[in-house]
C-alpha cells in the first residue's frame, strides 16, 4: 500500500494549460554558502535575503542553534502570473540552511534547497503560507509545507517532516500529511513515526465528526535524510503492512 495523502496531495500540483505562464521561470543557480559566521546574515549570500531565522538547540550540546529559509531576491523570477496579466508572481526559489552554535558564532551544518518547493504555478499558493513554516520543536527541525491551488487542483491541506541530526545527517524521524478533496469532502491523514515504523492512516469526511483510524507498520524502515526526499517530499514512498 502506497502513501495514499502523498499521492493526493501531489495530485494537487498539476498546472492547468488555461493559465499557463507567459514565460517559463527563469533558470537558477544556488550558491555556495559561507561555512561559519558570527550570526545568521552571515550565511546569506549576495543576491539573496534572509526569509526567517529559527533558534533552538538542536544537537543538544546546549549552545542555540539557527535554521534559516534564505529566498533568492532577483527581479528577473518576478514573473506574469499568466498570458495577459498585469499581476505579478515572485517564482524566487528558497535554501534551508542549519547552522550549528560554536564558540564565537555558528558553522553550517547542512543545507537544502529541494525539499522546499520552488513555486512555479501563479494558481497555487505559497507552499510556507497559512500552515507551512518551519520551526525548530523538542531537538528537532519541523519543516511543514502548505497545498491549496485556486484552479488546476481540487487537493488542500499540508504535509510535514520533522528531522533529528543523527550522525551528522538530517535524518527523517516523522511525517504527517493531512489531505482534503475540497469537492468530495474527503479527507486522508497520514502519521508515520520512523523511528518505531508505526504508521496511523484516518480516513474521514469534513461531514463527520470523526474519521476511521487503521495502525499498519513500514515494511522496510531505512535510514531517511533530508536530501533524499526531493520537492515537496515526493521521494518519500514507503510501504506498510498490517500491524504485527
Amino acid at each position: 500500500m502506497r502513501l495514499l495523502a502523498a499521492v493526493s496531495f501531489l495530485a494537487g500540483l498539476g498546472i492547468s494549460s488555461a493559465l499557463a505562464q507567459e514565460g517559463e521561470p527563469p533558470p537558477v543557480s544556488y550558491p555556495t554558502l559561507a561555512t561559519q559566521g558570527a550570526d545568521a546574515k552571515a550565511f546569506v549570500p549576495e543576491g539573496w535575503k534572509l526569509e526567517s531565522e529559527i533558534k533552538g538547540d538542536l544537537d543538544k550540546d546546549g549552545t542555540e542553534d539557527l535554521a534559516l529559509v534564505l529566498r533568492m531576491a532577483d527581479p528577473a523570477n518576478v514573473i506574469k502570473a499568466y498570458e495577459g496579466s498585469d499581476t505579478m508572481f515572485d517564482t524566487n526559489p528558497r535554501m534551508l540552511a542549519v547552522a550549528l552554535g560554536q564558540e564565537g558564532g555558528y558553522r553550517l551544518a547542512f543545507e537544502n534547497h529541494t525539499l522546499i518547493p520552488r513555486n512555479v504555478n501563479s494558481s497555487q499558493d505559497d507552499p510556507l503560507s497559512e500552515t507551512g513554516g518551519v520551526t525548530i520543536e523538542n531537538g528537532t527541525l519541523k519543516v511543514t509545507l502548505y497545498l491549496f491551488m485556486s484552479a488546476g487542483g481540487w487537493d488542500m491541506g499540508n504535509t510535514s517532516f520533522r528531522f533529528r541530526i543523527e550522525k551528522e545527517k538530517l535524518r527523517l524521524i516523522g511525517y504527517d500529511s493531512y489531505n482534503v478533496h475540497r469537492a468530495s469532502g474527503k479527507i486522508d491523514e497520514v502519521s508515520i513515526n520512523l523511528l518505531t515504523g508505526k504508521v496511523i492512516i484516518t480516513t474521514g469526511n469534513i461531514s463527520e465528526d470523526e474519521g476511521k483510524s487503521t495502525v499498519k507498520r513500514l515494511k522496510t524502515n531505512p535510514v531517511v535524510t533530508i536530501d533524499d526526499l526531493g520537492e515537496w517530499g515526493e521521494g518519500f514512498a514507503p510501504e506498510y503492512s498490517e500491524a504485527g
